[in-house]
């Protein structure tokens, strides 16, 4: 199902000083089971594992399913008439037949109390009226029944004015609700219903603290729960906590096991900031040298083996939790779970993520393929750095993916806005290029071949136009994007190159998508080839760098030009006051087509495709930029309606940005995975087709201070 974004409100000119985490798994009674509460003093008290699993009765839940495409759109305009009543709030939330998970930023206290507040009593049966097709003999569940976000687990941050660049006001550009098919994507691995019945133990921070504490004066290993009865205790039992301590020191070798602590976020997440490991244990070395690059043997020593699953340290460093290495969570089971579930199914599993979320499905996939003793950290970082900060296990900085970025430690600390707090000066992040400390993550410094976030300090960024992850630093001298500043020579030797990590990657079937990946390269490279013998090409040794994103010059585009990383580079404007034009007048329901700045590389062809050429073109890498030389006189320019009007990105001041909804097609159509996506989302429902909108720039401002038009107006005269 496409994403559907929604229309900005009216922008707020106050800054946005507070956030809120949430998320909420959806699930009938009958699901939830003892193992997800904790004992405390003989009675059963909900954890905050229960908070995020909302219990349905089994007929409002059946009938929740059942109509989900009536439901799921009217949950989005609720979302999103509640934000935009409530001062404008910005946010990213996503819905799903399986749950809510959001992050959302407001102006004042009291606007985030409301938005509780009316989550809180919300009923899906009183606050929407029933599908218009029912069955005859099917049942309707009782109003009140449907208080699907009922006691919600909230996780509340504070904005300083020393988290943001001055130019940008708020931590997400705009307001955007989405409807999705997982709120947390796995592709389809783990299934909701499967989490009650296969996660893992949820564990408090302080649990949590206590193991690892345990572990690192018992050389990495703890007493087996099960030896103690598996004892539970409150999250703020601190007495309990010291009494299950004493229990344990008392328990021989044989009733203990080896902690592994396993970080379930990220590569670029894991770079910047982590967990510290209580010991070296040797199931440590073991996953950490079982990578499967089939690089390794044949690449020089400065040659990082992307597939390892530790960061390199010395002996007298501390040991990191471990990384899977994943570039997006469902690569999860696929790249970790599947090559080492065996070296774990003896140990005691802890895993954390940044709040919780991941690690109910994560949990779900280890304990699915026979890992017994698996436990995930209540409330994730975010809840460990309120008890702990600094003084804890976690170290260097916390991603929060909004125009933050990243906070250290002792900024998640419970404590009123304005009050002092000390800075963790921990850098446990390092340059790729120069290996020096450096933890300061831009959507501006992607690697080429996956777009993954990067470490890369200033000094090397300016010596380089392109970069490369870890995983792909063996491509480092063969793959780019941008071929335009290379000589004859230079693609050959590309080519040759490109080839020979081809033909490294074997057996095929298990490196299919990486040899696709540089099948499509060595193409586009041919291509180049051929354009410069052919002379409809000329080499350009001044190129300068391009956004890895829009494709745009550095001229253009500063790179931060995506997700919430996107801003209207509204900053320009003071240095360009006196020589701004005003924004051409556009009003919704203006006719449109592509317009002076359209970019074929980012935004597709300009043209209404009549064949699949282009699906053939992309497969090999070439996009739109090669259909547009073998188009007929007949191809027909798109066109398509103005459906909304808003800011480019945040902290703008004008309206500069449009969303278009296009005739007969949408932009990537006619690829076959496009195709599907489209069939999906209209099986069974009847909603506004807005979610077919694009977004586009309508005068926003680029570097150089030229207004950029991605569409133009269609002469009606």
């Amino acid at each position: 199902m496409d994403s559907l974004e929604q229309p900005l409100p009216t922008a707020s000119r106050l800054p946005h000083h507070h956030v809120v985490l949430f998320y909420r798994y959806f699930l009938p009674t009958h699901y939830l089971h003892e193992s997800h509460h904790v004992h405390h003093g003989g009675s059963v008290k909900l954890s905050a594992d229960d908070r995020n699993f909302q219990s349905l009765d089994n007929a409002t839940f059946n009938f929740f399913q059942s109509h989900s495409h009536h439901y799921l759109p009217l949950l989005q305009m609720h979302q999103i008439s509640l934000c935009e009543r409530l001062g404008g709030m910005k946010v990213r939330i996503l819905i799903s037949v399986e749950g809510i998970n959001g992050t959302l930023s407001c102006c004042g206290v009291e606007a985030l109390m409301q938005y509780k507040e009316e989550m809180e009593n919300f009923d899906l049966l009183t606050e929407f009226n029933l599908p218009e097709r029912l069955r005859e003999d099917e049942p309707i569940p009782k109003a009140g029944s449907g208080r699907m976000f009922a006691n919600i687990d909230w996780k509340t941050s504070t904005v300083d004015n020393d988290h943001m660049p001055h130019e940008y006001q708020d931590p997400f550009p705009d307001l955007k609700v989405q409807i999705v098919n997982e709120i947390v994507n796995t592709g389809g691995t783990i299934h909701v219903s499967d989490i009650p019945h296969h996660t893992g133990k949820e564990i408090s921070p302080e649990e949590f603290h206590s193991i690892l504490t345990h572990a690192q004066a018992d050389g990495g290993w703890v007493a087996d729960s099960d030896s103690l009865g598996d004892k539970r205790v409150a999250a703020n039992d601190d007495s309990q906590l010291r009494g299950l301590e004493s229990q344990k020191r008392g328990i021989d070798k044989s009733k203990k096991k080896e902690v592994v602590l396993i970080d379930v976020r990220n590569t670029f997440e894991h770079a910047i900031g982590h967990f510290i490991h209580p010991h070296s244990n040797t199931i440590i070395s073991n996953i950490g040298n079982k990578g499967d690059n089939p690089l390794s043997a044949s690449t020089s020593d400065e040659t990082n083996e992307h597939l390892s699953l530790l960061h390199s340290s010395s002996d007298s460093a501390p040991t990191p939790a471990i990384n899977p290495n994943t570039v997006t969570f469902s690569h999860f089971d696929s790249n970790f779970c599947s090559k080492y579930s065996d070296l774990l199914k003896d140990k005691k599993v802890l895993m954390y993520c940044t709040g919780g979320i991941r690690c109910a499905k994560a949990s779900a996939m280890l304990k699915k393929r026979g890992i017994e003793d698996v436990s995930h950290l209540s409330g994730g970082i975010h809840r460990y750095l309120e008890r702990y900060s600094s003084d804890g296990f976690y170290k260097g900085k916390c991603m929060v993916f909004d125009q933050r970025v990243a906070l250290d430690p002792d900024s998640f600390k419970i404590r009123d806005r304005g009050d002092s707090k000390n800075k963790s000066s921990n850098i446990v992040g390092k340059c790729i290029a120069c290996h020096a400390p450096y933890d300061q993550l831009s959507g501006a410094n992607l690697c080429t071949v996956c777009r993954d976030l990067i470490l890369i300090c200033p000094m090397c960024r300016q010596s380089k136009n392109e970069y490369h992850c870890d995983r792909h630093q063996s491509w480092k001298n063969a793959y780019f994007t941008f071929l335009e500043g290379f000589t004859y020579d230079e693609l050959k030797i590309q080519k040759s190159e490109l080839q020979r990590l081809h033909d490294l990657y074997i057996p095929p079937k298990e490196h299919k998508n990486v040899r696709k990946t540089l099948r499509k390269q060595i193409e586009k490279v041919l291509h180049r080839v051929n354009e410069l013998e052919n002379g409809s090409a000329n080499l350009d040794l001044s190129a300068k760098r391009s956004c890895r994103t829009c494709f745009e010059s550095d001229e253009i585009c500063d790179g931060l030009c995506c997700g919430f990383w996107k801003h209207s580079q509204s900053h320009h404007r003071q240095q360009y006051h006196d020589k701004l034009d005003p924004i051409k007048e556009v009003k919704v329901g203006d006719r449109v087509t592509p317009g002076p700045h359209w970019n074929e590389m980012r935004l597709g062809s300009k043209f209404l495709p009549s064949t699949f050429t282009e699906c053939k073109m992309a497969k090999i890498g070439l996009h739109t930029s090669v259909h547009s030389k073998l188009r007929s006189t007949e191809d027909t320019l798109k066109t398509g309606t103005v459906v909304q009007i808003k800011s480019w990105g945040s902290g703008g001041s004008e309206n500069d940005c449009v969303a278009v909804l296009w005739e007969g097609f949408s932009p990537q159509v006619g690829c076959r995975k496009n195709r599907q996506a489209h069939r999906d989302e209209r099986k069974g429902r009847e909603e506004t087709p807005l979610h077919q909108a694009e977004i586009y720039r309508w005068g926003a401002i680029a570097r150089n201070g030229q207004r950029m038009y991605d569409v133009k107006l269609i002469d009606t005269c």
